[in-house]
């Protein structure tokens, strides 16, 4: 195969799937792609044996045409003055309430929030080591202790 008939049965497997605009992008996408690795020093057989079959692409293609085309429809729906058409109450319009908002908080409001976490973080950890400073120096002292004990007892 070569790279006309990996484009033709590229093509061909696209047609009336997707609409012409996108069938001739990609395909252009494909020939470049596929001029560009040959002129890297790749054959034409390399190249369109990486690609695989032709028809897998189209079908991948055709299915992210799909899903693209579906997202955008939900946006459009949802961006819709905020009435739906409900069938299962009758067929009668609503009103939506299910909007999400989403809320941009500024750079130096991030950086505020986040100095005051750590400063409360650090307030808590240091009276936590506080509470237990009496306990540790007397474990410290008795440690101290019993060594200073031990060592003077080893020398007689």
């Amino acid at each position: 195969m070569n790279c006309e008939d990996f484009l033709r049965q590229f093509r061909e497997a696209l047609d009336g799937k997707v609409s012409e605009g996108i069938i001739q992008d990609n395909e252009n996408y494909y020939r470049s792609y596929i001029d560009s690795q040959i002129r890297s020093g790749k054959t034409e057989e390399e190249v369109l044996r990486s690609l695989g079959e032709p028809r897998l692409l189209a079908k991948t293609i055709e299915e992210s045409n799909k899903f693209a085309s579906e997202s955008t429809q939900e946006r459009r729906t949802y961006a819709d003055d905020n009435v739906g058409y409900d069938s299962a109450q009758g067929g009668r319009y609503h009103s939506r309430t299910e909007k999400t908002k989403h809320v941009k908080l500024p750079g130096w409001l991030i950086a505020g929030i986040v100095i005051v976490v750590a400063v409360v973080l650090l307030t808590v950890a240091f009276r936590v080591f506080l509470f237990f400073a009496p306990a540790i120096l007397i474990i410290l002292l008795v440690g101290f202790v019993y060594r200073c004990v031990r060592d003077w007892f080893r020398e007689y």
